[in-house]
């Protein structure tokens, strides 16, 4: 088949917080119920499924203008409303300022048909293939215009075509790199191509802000900035039920004086030394899933910085050069006992108060940043002149005038990491979740990259298991993996099992059921101090929160898959990159004693991390946005030398972080580890969990009541259907 593709690439940039656009043609009038549109997934009803609403972050980046919601792979995608096709064709979005679309013809004009094309090995992209997706731009009888993503399908187009409202436009896909679970993105603009609400057509509560609304002010009065601050800590203590796991009442109290003594200082305070206090607070009450979402403006609106001439990393209790500029090689590799006269154990503590995002006592994610990171090493002090002492090892001192960012010499080693195995090995899954190679005659490699799969994939990955399932020994590489789904997890534990799970002490645990003060301010929640978030939660008679049956997944023992279930030695490799399910998956291995652990302690906690449902926080004065996690889901209480308390899950064989895995290694120094203990023969040790079995179960009392419940709330959903 012959297909002409005619480009029309274009940057379309959208403004982080629109200050400088004018305001939009979008007024506050709320639609007649015979003038709301359709819901574009066909059989939900409007608002359903709704991942991300416009002033939302996802990652790092702020959703303006759209709204994403999620399908099954292959939903039914139709018209929200009668209109005229007025363009087609592929979409690649690398950011949420910056797409592509690339206009098609061809003899058979169908997604499928351009996809196909689109996606050939021989083409290069810098997202996966998958997010390169189809798109449409349907313009209604009033001038505005609707533009949908994500799609693929059979349908053939022409531009000019009139639509009926459901009619059908294509097959749901993926339309944003960000967002792993299959999606569409829909966004809704004036008949003069302006940012419009896509939530109020629908007839949904709108998070929509319309350009030019929103101003960040350089400064904050004192009254204001204490507001913000009150709201921030005070959302923190009643949203996130872990924050006594990571401080006491006592070092919170503490910290809350200093703070609020800090901004009473002076009448005003500039936005970014707001800015700053709101991030030390983050970083205090620290947490995995805990985080700032509105960035930094220091790295916002400066264009240049000032750099060293020697940069340094920490590796285990040593400071040792990284990178240096040109012409000064000799010192790279050289350890570094002091830095402008603090002692180097003394100079790390210090930088280690300024690290977020670990979950309570994990110490890889934190010696990662410490190694990698030379801007954290120097207190991310680089946008105004400066001079460092430093000492070395060996006596001599050396005095570093730094440079601005314009005056910088060549660096060496490259910071591109090229030729290194640490950032090349992310490569092999450019193009899919999962690889498979067989390393030797006895020893079957998988690496998985997420735990986000859909059923199509999921069956393709156990037809390719299977093949390797007569090797007597499997590498599991649980590296550079970003977690997923709850439902993936134990489904793929199912073929590795051997026998049912373990019983654990597993729940989950909220603060409160409902009257949530806090989430008034809240951009994704309902703001009513009245909504019931938790409808099945269930006081805890001997605390202060609630368990919730309905985030219970780790109760149910996993069966072993009788059809498919591999039988041979299992060793996983983990480490500071293996986040959430990629910390689950191997910690029920190693509960069982199913499998050994190769690396590093994972990011995620082994006892429990607090996660599964947010609310994102904007503080009203100054619009810092902040993800809080509602949910403490536990895996286990049992501490043991096996799994100590507030850690990742350990690896039952340590390779720790050195320089020459991160910055010179061409060869992967932990798969190589694995290789070596399978050929001396090394694989479980002792069974640290095997007495807990012979002990009672101490939450029975919890599961009657969840089970008692759970009975109850079924009657009356049953009643109420009966009186309907």
């Amino acid at each position: 088949m012959k297909k002409i593709i005619i480009a029309l690439s274009a940057l379309l940039a959208v403004p982080a917080l629109a200050t400088s656009i004018q305001a939009s043609e979008a007024t506050d009038k709320t639609p007649k119920e015979e003038e709301l549109l359709s819901w574009p997934v066909k059989g939900k009803a409007a608002g359903e499924d709704i991942i991300y609403r416009p002033q939302e972050y996802i990652g790092g980046e702020l959703n303006f203008s759209c709204l994403y919601i999620g399908t099954a792979f292959g939903d039914t995608i139709v018209a929200p409303a009668d209109g005229t096709l007025i363009s087609y064709g592929i979409q690649i979005k690398t950011s949420m300022t910056t797409m592509s679309t690339v206009g098609c013809r061809a003899e058979s004009p169908t997604f499928d048909n351009f996809l196909e094309d689109a996606r050939k090995p021989e083409n290069s992209y810098p997202i996966p293939r998958k997010y390169v997706t189809g798109c449409v731009s349907i313009r209604l009888d009033d001038g505005s215009k609707i533009f949908i993503s994500g799609l693929e399908g059979d349908r053939e187009y022409k531009t000019g075509m009139k639509i009926k409202r459901g009619e059908y436009l294509g097959t749901a896909g993926y339309a944003y790199k960000e967002i792993e679970e299959s999606h569409i993105e829909l966004s809704v603009s004036t008949r003069k191509s302006t940012a419009s609400d896509p939530m109020a057509p629908f007839g949904l509560k709108s998070t929509f802000i319309a350009p030019g609304k929103l101003v960040i002010p350089e400064t904050l009065t004192q009254e204001k900035a204490l507001e913000d601050f009150d709201i921030l800590l005070g959302s923190i203590k009643e949203l996130f039920p872990s924050v006594y796991d990571v401080v006491t009442p006592g070092q919170l109290a503490a910290f809350d004086s200093t703070m609020t003594t800090r901004i009473g200082s002076s009448d005003k305070i500039s936005y970014q030394d707001f800015y700053d206090i709101a991030w030390e607070t983050v970083a205090f009450i620290h947490d995995s899933h805990l985080n700032m979402l509105t960035p930094d403006p220091r790295f916002e609106s400066y264009t240049s910085f000032y750099a060293p001439h020697i940069m340094f990393g920490k590796f285990g209790d040593s400071l040792t050069v990284t990178y240096v500029q040109e012409g000064y090689e000799n010192m790279t590799g050289k350890c570094i006992v002091s830095v402008d006269g603090i002692p180097a154990d003394s100079y790390i503590r210090s930088i280690e108060e300024l690290i977020t995002g670990y979950d309570t006592g994990n110490e890889s994610i934190r010696d990662f940043y410490m190694a990698y990171n030379w801007n954290l090493m120097y207190g991310h002090k680089i946008f105004g002149p400066r001079t460092t002492v430093l000492e070395f090892s060996d006596g001599e001192k050396f005095t570093d005038e730094w440079v601005p960012s314009t005056k910088i010499r060549k660096v060496t080693p490259s910071m591109t990491k090229k030729g290194v195995r640490y950032y090349e090995k992310r490569e092999k899954y450019k193009d899919t979740p999962y690889v498979f190679e067989a390393l030797n005659d006895s020893t079957a490699y998988f690496g998985l990259s997420t735990f986000v799969l859909d059923e199509t994939q999921t069956e393709t990955l156990a037809d390719s298991l299977g093949k390797y399932f007569s090797y007597p020994y499997m590498i599991i590489d649980l590296r550079d993996n970003s977690g997923g789904h709850v439902e993936i997890e134990r489904k793929l534990l199912t073929w590795f099992l051997n026998g049912p799970s373990r019983e654990t002490d597993s729940y989950s645990y909220v603060n409160k059921a409902s009257g949530f003060k806090y989430l008034k301010y809240s951009m994704n929640y309902d703001t009513s101090s009245t909504a019931i978030i938790f409808p099945d939660a269930v006081k805890d008679e001997n605390g202060e929160g609630y368990f919730v049956t309905g985030e219970i997944t780790s109760n149910d023992r996993i069966m072993p898959d009788s059809l498919l279930n591999y039988k041979g030695k299992l060793y996983v490799l983990t480490d500071e990159t293996s986040i959430s399910a990629a910390s689950a998956f191997p910690a029920t291995l190693v509960r069982n004693h199913r499998a050994v652990t190769v690396g590093r302690e994972t990011a995620s906690g082994y006892h429990f991390m607090t996660a599964l449902k947010f609310a994102q926080i904007r503080l009203p004065n100054s619009y810092i946005m902040i993800n809080i996690p509602l949910v403490k889901d536990v895996f286990d209480t049992a501490v043991t030398p096996r799994t100590p308390a507030g850690r990742g899950l350990m690896p039952d064989y340590p390779v720790p972080l050195s320089y020459e895995e991160l910055y010179t290694a061409e060869n992967d120094i932990v798969l190589d580890e694995a290789l070596r203990l399978i050929s001396e023969g090394k694989y479980l040790g002792e069974d640290y969990f095997a007495f807990l079995d012979e002990e009672p179960r101490n939450r029975t009392w919890m599961y009657v009541a969840l089970c008692c419940l759970a009975i109850i709330i079924a009657a009356a959903a049953i009643s109420r259907r009966k009186r309907k």
